[in-house]
């Protein structure tokens, strides 16, 4: 920030969340909060993170991976920042949404596949 945006917008004083969200795992976990403290600095900080979900994708179709972790993440900054779920398979491929994204979603894919077994239920009476 320069001296001049100082005088105007003044020095961001906001500090941190200090509480870890109930989700963080300490193990995973690189958050650094003080390090935001004087206001937000680039590339430092870490973030909280949830410990990992293994997805076992089983007998999925090629190119889909077998196996994946899933997981949440909250970036540090002098600002709230937004919870993401980040889903990982092996091979790399990685899907990160924001979690008010990805509940609506979910849901949607719940009310599919339900739909999908009862259609599969029915067709084996």
């Amino acid at each position: 920030m320069s001296e001049k945006s100082r005088e105007i917008f003044g020095t961001p004083k906001t500090a941190p969340d200090q509480q870890h969200p109930a989700w963080c795992n300490p193990s995973r976990c690189t958050a650094d909060p003080s390090t935001q403290a004087d206001g937000y600095r680039s590339g430092v900080g870490g973030e909280h993170r949830s410990a990992d979900v293994p997805l076992n994708i089983g007998a999925g179709s090629w190119p889909i991976p077998p196996t994946g972790v899933a997981f949440l993440t909250e970036s540090v900054a002098p600002w709230r920042c937004s919870t993401f779920l980040r889903i990982l398979v092996d091979g790399g491929a990685e899907l990160s949404m924001a979690i008010e994204s990805a509940g609506p979603l979910f849901a949607a894919l719940t009310d599919l596949v339900t739909s999908g077994l009862a259609g599969q239920e029915a067709n084996w009476r």
